[in-house]
């Protein structure tokens, strides 16, 4: 009991002193103009393919309110029907500059969260993470948006049974969560200067998860039902609700860095006491 005392003390010790809220909010701007320009690239490429209309729909609303899944659909829409050569281009040139910038601001805070000097190979290492995102999140975004319409389509080319749309349907956001964890697991890894043990990676990188899907749950039924940012502030509330998700999404990330930092201080303390 003592050891989960120390530990959360340290965990609100180090999300003050580390100001995760000034930190997150600072990634969150970075982070939103690393998004619209991949999704145009991801898009473009969907339109130029000709594939069917996707969307976000189902499971989704459970994790994002319907003023900010409606936003993101309309952008889909828009940018399937006017994929061209010259968007797809902008969308890729600017899909890989931004993200990167991005990453590379979020390895520093999280290596300063875990107490270390910026890592040797710096750019190296953001370039190797960048490139790993760039391949999950695309596959997180079609497991988000790959529904029945998509899967019937594919149902033509390839022997997918009814059983298995359904199944699918019901357990994308279960590999998601999985996607997650796996994601913020690399972040951890490679931000800090000396990789950390993986007893004090995974931790934080399941709470990180934890956290953003029950406040995704939580925000999403406020804003649909009491939040009512649509009445209040009109078409931009959209915009409003999706910083706020995409605030909290990062102060998720930094709190899971925070906590396994709080983890290491605490086995240290624990060591050095049992020296004395």
């Amino acid at each position: 009991m003592q050891r989960v005392r120390r530990v959360l003390k340290n965990t609100v010790r180090g999300y003050i002193t580390k100001d995760v809220g000034k930190r997150a909010a600072s990634l969150t701007y970075y982070l939103l103009f690393a998004i619209f320009p991949f999704l145009v690239a991801l898009i473009s490429i969907l339109g130029l393919l000709h594939l069917p209309m996707i969307s976000l729909e189902g499971e989704a609303a459970a994790f994002l309110p319907a003023d900010v899944i409606t936003l993101l659909n309309r952008t889909i829409t828009h940018m399937t029907e006017a994929s061209n050569g010259a968007i797809f281009t902008f969308g890729v040139v600017f899909a890989l500059w931004f993200p990167f910038r991005a990453v590379r601001n979020m390895t520093e805070e999280v290596s300063d969260i875990y107490g270390g000097e910026k890592p040797t190979h710096h750019t190296l290492r953001v370039l190797l993470l960048a490139i790993f995102i760039l391949f999950l999140i695309p596959a997180m975004l079609f497991l988000m948006i790959i529904g029945d319409s998509v899967l019937n389509y594919v149902a033509q080319f390839l022997p997918i049974t009814v059983e298995f749309i359904s199944f699918w349907t019901k357990a994308r956001f279960l590999s998601m969560g999985f996607a997650l964890i796996l994601l913020t697991s690399a972040v951890y890894y490679l931000s800090p200067s000396q990789p950390p043990k993986w007893r004090y990676i995974f931790p934080g990188a399941l709470l990180s998860t934890s956290f953003w899907m029950l406040y995704s749950v939580f925000f999403s039924y406020y804003v649909d039902h009491m939040g009512n940012y649509s009445v209040i502030y009109g078409s931009i509330g959209a915009i409003i609700a999706f910083l706020i998700w995409l605030n909290l999404s990062l102060t998720a990330l930094l709190l899971g860095a925070v906590f396994n930092q709080a983890l290491r201080e605490t086995a240290a303390h624990e060591k050095l006491s049992s020296e004395i």
